[in-house]
């Protein structure tokens, strides 16, 4: 029998009150909804795997949610996930996340936290994230609450995407028959100002 703890804990591997005595004492980190030996790294795959054990395979995260994923983001309180217009998944009424449909073509997104979960060698397949430049775009259209002036978080994204500075989003936003065009721009052209400011672009 192994002794290794399982790199995502929930209450149907210890009680609740075990799992944050274990945190109090320093053995355990949360990781969203979930717990995470201290040995193992705070990562994106290790969020991305935390999340893939509260949706369907078919969920997609998108907006703060890929942002704190990537880790350029604190947690949201409630998370937002995206699905193909195409995919037909039924998704139960919560208040931890939300769920719109998108068109979002298979080259926005990225599979993150692949691996085994559990005591019970649960095989997780990770979780659909999209890429940096489609979560700075969706940031532009919708900017959450949480960032109510969302440049510098856009401006990181695109550098996390490898873009000097706005010109891949502006492009990508002009393409686009998405709604909300005209204030995405301005959040771009703000973004492109603050990496600027820092000497990135």
């Amino acid at each position: 029998m192994s002794d290794r703890l399982p790199d995502i804990l929930s209450s149907s591997d210890l009680p609740v009150a075990e799992l944050s005595s274990l945190c109090l004492d320093g053995e355990l980190f949360r990781v969203g909804d979930f717990w995470s030996p201290v040995d193992l790294a705070e990562d994106r795959d290790q969020r991305a795997r935390s999340l893939a054990l509260l949706v369907p395979v078919r969920a997609i995260a998108e907006r703060l949610t890929a942002a704190w994923i990537y880790g350029l983001a604190p947690e949201p309180q409630r998370h937002q996930f995206c699905v193909p217009r195409t995919a037909r998944a039924y998704f139960p009424p919560s208040p931890r996340f939300g769920v719109r449909e998108v068109v979002c073509d298979s080259e926005h997104i990225v599979r993150l936290g692949a691996g085994t979960v559990s005591r019970a060698h649960v095989r997780v397949a990770g979780l659909l994230v999209t890429r940096p430049l489609r979560t700075a775009l969706d940031l532009a259209r919708w900017p959450p609450p949480e960032f109510p002036e969302p440049a510098p978080l856009i401006a990181t994204l695109l550098r996390l995407a490898g873009h000097p500075d706005a010109t891949a989003a502006r492009r990508a936003c002009a393409a686009d028959s998405l709604p909300f065009t005209h204030r995405a721009l301005g959040h771009l052209e703000a973004a492109e100002a603050a990496m600027t400011a820092l000497g990135e672009a």
